[in-house]
């Protein structure tokens, strides 16, 4: 579909329909009642709403019932104005308003024959009286003055209820986005929102495209559960809010250092031993930046901008320098090691600006433009991958497409119109591009060509790696639209309706060293794994439509919601050239293209209410129910028709001279040890994989019931509870053609070479009795599910009397089953597969992050701040959960009839368990005062107890590496900063 049919059937929507909806909210809402004070409704009573963030005042009439509604309204602080001729006006004063909070402020006016007014200040409402679901809110002061590494990640991990795969000290892993957890749920179907603007990145699904400069945010949601039909999955949904220009010029600027001689040491001589060697300590790490923004004429434009960088040095556990002192056998003193450590640089530059401009009354137009670029020296540095196995990471070239559109440093573009047709009735109409875009590169131009070595039995890699270059341009166009229906069947209606069409492009490119790996077994030459390169081209349409009514009836209110979902996928052409020296096993193709022929149109209920058990908006009790669907990716079920990604073949090698590398006459071609699914041996020049994809499969599902209890005690502390139950059903597989669990047969292992404190027991794995067909289908898995169930309690203290504070703490039992044979067709126990049930925890990907398996059935998080006489400011945040999954294997030798090798678990995936994880940062700062301005000297503490909790080993048993400690917290290290504001 054409971006011009799109905007036709989004115009098309409003027209039908006016209605409120916001898909990714970047907005709140203040609503509430106007009485007289005898308690009768005062119909006619103007509510005016002005606040610097909304840029111009907005006013209603006050309906029938005295009802009135001020949807979509930026994040920041209100007054709320109620006038009606013979009555003193009342103004409220410092409403706060945050991502999707609805603010009740309810006006009690008195009579009087004089024209007077009365304010009232610091009553600004802490329960959302119409939330049936479960989110965090960070804004500005928040941001900015807890102890944090400065991300939007390292904030994810305050919200309750959500597991990360890495603790980051002090920035220590800011250079790579981390993987979280929450209630179950696949990573794939997370959400990220920029202004309103979903930016997932659809190709590595649920993951941010970009990195953001911290500075740039005015606030950041994360919403856990309980999703209207505004967002798409089930997923974390994490939504941001940048800043924008006001009628008064302001800015800020900052300048932060992290250096190792401010970094203490937390190995001891235990866990040295035990791999940890020098540990994961901070270089260096630089943070600095700017950012401003004022009018260009006063409530008519305004502009804003920023800039910022984050300048990034880290050592890598076993990450050594490649010299006689360093590697194969390194210093056993923390001096000597650190000096030994290779360095793992990012560099994270980020550039924004947006313009809005207010053409005539209750309208606003928007532009902007977000460029970010990250560039990497050593991307998945690691105790196995060495420095020449690493990737270099930076943007796309622009030989591959246009400058700051599809290249370059990764755009994003933004232009939108918000109009206020009357006090009931909004539209917002936005449009966006996202040129996402990198290039993974070989750690030096001439590695192309030389052979990786891979050491099966540790998983070492040696020699040289791979290159990959990513282009994920997306367009899209949302309508957004509000209307108020007060004193209808019984009651006020917010009516919300919304349509978003997205289209989203990927091309990946990829090039193994040498097209070959040499592969050993304890040193010696086993087989050869070749490699033609990977053109995929892939595309998706997506559309969705959703309708939803807010019913308010005295102290209910009740949600009832649908959305429509519409997503195809398609598989474009491209050409991949044949193996260097083995053409007749991978010939070049030329593929003409494929579509599955699949269209996922799904349709999501959400339902919820919410009960003021007293009447006075500080007690409520909630409950929601709500189906969600999964997010395609581009070429998701076409690609699986296709024989154009990373193919290879297995064979085994005999090194005859020697060399270490592999030559075409020093391989066995009769016999193929393991194999990619989508090659054919029988039909190597295939164009097309061997497989089909079910015109029946479904798309996966989330269904979840959230039941809570929300209680305000005094002025500014809130408490609350909630029970969740998920469901999670609908995956698919890649289903053989006839093979079943029952044409494998269990053999009996008993492992050799078992190194000390490793354990070596007999296991039991699986085989094929006969050659593992080379058809397949892409379908439905049968008797396959995950079952989620888990309490949150919560506390929130919002600033008043000089502090703040937040706790919570979270129960979680997430479990995957597999509930009959026709779940599987490999029996064999193993880390994503066990036949029954086990803990669900996936294994963190990429950078380095391994043999990290994220479950936690309990965690803790407490935050707060306190304001000491002289402006002197003190902040505090503690985390606690308990240690993830440790679920050591054996690896089998390679097994019959193309099956490979496999990893045998022990015991299944959380009856054996890391230590829990306990960590505790401070920070103190000062602030001065200069007229309009104010600089604020800091010192933020990461790991004040500098803790050396491991959080990660090597799984493996029978291998010289077997429980060699991967993964480390950071030391204690001390970070100062100066930020100046006016």
């Amino acid at each position: 579909m054409t971006m011009k049919r799109a905007l036709s059937a989004a115009t098309l929507c409003v027209c039908l329909y006016a209605s409120p909806g916001s898909a990714q909210q970047q907005t709140g809402e203040i609503f509430g009642r106007v009485t007289d004070d005898s308690g009768a409704v005062l119909p006619g009573v103007t509510v005016t709403v002005a606040g610097a963030t909304l840029l111009q005042p907005r006013a209603v009439i006050a309906s029938a019932t005295g009802s009135y509604r001020v949807p979509e309204l930026p994040v920041g602080t209100y007054s709320v104005t109620f006038e009606l001729t013979g009555f003193r006006t009342r103004v409220q004063q410092d409403v706060r308003i945050t991502i999707g909070f609805n603010a009740q402020v309810n006006g009690q006016l008195e009579l009087s024959s004089v024209e007077e007014s009365v304010t009232v200040t610091g009553e600004s409402p802490i329960i959302d009286t119409k939330e049936t679901g479960t989110k965090s809110t960070f804004d500005l002061e928040t941001l900015q003055s807890l102890p944090s590494a400065r991300d939007p990640w390292v904030m994810l991990e305050r919200a309750p209820g959500i597991t990360m795969d890495r603790a980051n000290v002090g920035g220590s892993q800011s250079g790579q986005q981390s993987m979280y957890i929450s209630r179950g749920s696949s990573t794939g179907n997370n959400k990220w929102s920029v202004d309103g603007v979903d930016i997932t990145d659809m190709s590595a699904t649920g993951a941010s495209p970009i990195y953001y400069d911290f500075d740039m945010l005015e606030e950041m949601q994360v919403r856990t559960g309980g999703a209207d039909v505004t967002q798409q999955t089930g997923g974390v949904g994490i939504n941001l809010v940048t800043r924008s220009g006001t009628d008064q010029f302001r800015g800020s600027g900052r300048y932060y250092i992290t250096d190792e001689q401010f970094e203490a040491d937390n190995i001891n001589d235990e866990i040295r031993a035990a791999g940890a060697g020098s540990g994961a300590p901070i270089q260096n790490i630089k943070d600095y930046g700017f950012e401003v923004g004022g009018p260009i004429k006063r409530g008519r434009a305004w502009l804003w901008g920023s800039y910022g960088t984050q300048d990034i040095k880290t050592g890598v556990v076993g990450f050594y320098k490649d010299t006689p002192t360093c590697r194969p056998t390194p210093p056993t003193d923390t001096e000597g090691l650190r000096d030994c450590l290779e360095t793992d640089e990012t560099n994270l530059n980020n550039y924004n600006w947006k313009l809005q401009v207010a053409p005539f009354e209750g309208n606003r137009i928007t532009f902007q433009n977000t460029w970010a670029e990250k560039v990497r020296s050593a991307r998945d540095a690691s105790d196995t991958r060495p420095i020449e196995t690493t990737f270099r990471q930076k943007a796309v070239a622009d030989e591959f497409g246009t400058f700051g559109w599809l290249t370059g440093p990764s755009p994003f573009w933004k232009a939108s119109d918000q109009h206020v047709f009357s006090d009931r009735w909004l539209v917002d109409v936005q449009w966006a591009h996202l040129g996402n875009n990198f290039v993974l590169d070989f750690h030096e131009d001439s590695l192309a060509d030389v052979q990786p070595t891979f050491e099966i039995s540790t998983g070492r890699w040696g020699r040289s790696y791979q290159q990959f270059v990513f282009m994920r341009p997306t367009n899209s166009v949302d309508v957004l639209s509000n209307y108020f229906l007060p004193d209808f069947g019984g009651g006020d209606h917010a009516l919300k309706v919304g349509y978003r069409w997205r289209s989203a492009h990927a091309t990946t490119l990829n090039h193994r060293g040498g097209n070959t790996y040499a592969r050993f077994d304890n040193g010696v030459p086993h087989s050869a794994q070749l490699y033609r390169d990977q053109n995929t081209v892939s595309h998706l349409d997506t559309h969705g439509f959703y309708a939803q009514d807010t019913f308010t009836r005295n102290r209910l209110t009740v949600n009832v919601g649908v959305r429509w979902d519409r997503q195809d996928d398609l598989a474009a052409a491209s050409t991949v050239p044949a193996h260097p020296f083995a053409p007749d096993v991978l010939p070049a193709i030329s593929f003409p293209g494929a579509d599955a022929g699949v269209v996922w149109n799904d349709i999501s209920p959400r339902v919820g209410m919410t009960y003021d058990v007293v009447g006075d908006g500080r007690s409520i009790v909630s409950a929601s129910y709500a189906a969600y669907f999964g997010q395609m990716a581009p070429g998701q079920l076409s690609n699986d028709l296709a024989a154009t990604g990373a193919l290879f073949v297995r064979y085994p090698w005999d090194d005859l001279n020697g060399d270490q590398f592999v030559q075409a006459n020093e391989i066995d071609y009769t016999e193929v040890l393991s194999r990619s699914s989508a090659y054919d041996p029988e039909n190597p020049g295939n164009f097309l994989s061997p497989g089909a994809v079910d015109p029946d499969i479904k798309n996966d599902r989330t269904r979840e019931l959230i039941v809570g209890f929300d209680r305000q005690l005094g002025g500014s502390l809130a408490v609350g509870a909630s029970y969740i139950w998920r469901k999670y059903d609908r995956f698919n597989w890649e289903d053989t053609a006839g093979l079943t669990s029952d044409d494998y047969v269990p053999v009996s292992f008993t492992p050799t070479d078992c190194p000390a404190g490793a354990r070596c027991e007999p296991v039991t794995y699986f085989e094929p009795t006969f050659e593992i067909p080379s058809a397949f289908i892409t379908t439905n898995i049968p008797d396959r599910w995950r079952d989620y169930n888990g309490f949150e309690l919560t506390l929130e203290k919002r600033y008043s009397d000089r502090w703040a504070a937040g706790a919570s703490y979270a129960y979680n039992d997430a479990v995957d089953t597999w509930d009959s044979p026709a779940a599987y067709e490999d029996p064999t126990c193993r880390e994503g597969l066990c036949p029954g049930s086990q803990a669900y925890a996936p294994e963190a990907g990429g950078s380095g992050i391994d043999n990290v398996y994220v479950n936690a059935k309990w965690l803790v998080k407490v935050s707060g701040r306190y304001t000491l006489p002289y402006d002197i400011n003190i902040a505090g945040f503690y985390n606690a959960r308990q240690g993830y999954p440790f679920p050591q294997a054996i690896r089998s030798p390679s097994r019959e009839n193309q099956a490979g090798e496999e990893d045998v678990l022990l015991e299944r995936k959380g009856e054996v368990r890391l230590d829990a994880l306990q960590t505790v940062d401070v920070r103190i700062d000062k602030t001065f005062r200069f007229g309009v301005a104010t600089l604020r000297p800091s010192m933020d503490i990461f790991n004040l107890g500098n803790v050396n909790t491991i959080l990660a080993r090597r799984p493996l048993q029978a291998a010289s590496n077997a429980n060699d400690i991967s993964g480390i917290v950071a030391p204690r290290v001390v970070r100062f900063g100066l930020s100046i504001q006016w």
